[in-house]
């Protein structure tokens, strides 16, 4: 989506997150089986990935195999680089988001196509793009998850 804020054109996308391999995400439903309006936290499981590592061998199982050996061959799981409590932390989250797009936004500034600026914000990614005649638009990036099929 996209409105428009006094001059400024901001566009609103919508990222569909998914867990890595070897995790499930769960949103808190209340007893009716319904998403909870307040207390939309997302916990985070972790699932046997015995299978895909006999098959592809790829990665091990985070269940499954001791954690000094996990933390010598593969990277952390995302329970212990973005979670809190077995929730994911939105905040760190999005300050992941946020290097990510600093780091990507050099190299576009260096094309010359435009300057992009990634700006604070604790709950989204938001990004502002300069052209060389200084008009700018304005980039919300929001993480969102899918529930059911």
């Amino acid at each position: 989506g996209w409105s428009s804020c006094e001059e400024d054109l901001v566009y609103r996308m919508l990222v569909p997150l998914k867990p890595p391999p070897g995790h499930c995400f769960h949103l808190n439903l209340d007893t009716k089986g319904k998403v909870l309006v307040k207390d939309t936290r997302l916990r985070v499981e972790l699932e046997c990935m015995c299978t895909r590592e006999r098959r592809l061998g790829d990665m091990l199982c985070f269940l499954h195999h001791p954690e000094d050996e996990l933390m010598r061959s593969q990277e952390a799981s995302l329970l212990q680089t973005f979670c809190t409590d077995s929730y994911l932390d939105v905040k760190k989250t999005i300050f992941w988001l946020q290097e990510l797009m600093t780091a990507a936004s050099v190299s576009v500034s260096r094309a010359g196509a435009c300057r992009v600026t990634v700006l604070p914000s604790t709950r989204f990614c938001k990004l502002k793009l300069t052209s060389a005649v200084k008009t700018s638009l304005y980039v919300e990036l929001i993480l969102a998850v899918q529930q059911g099929d």
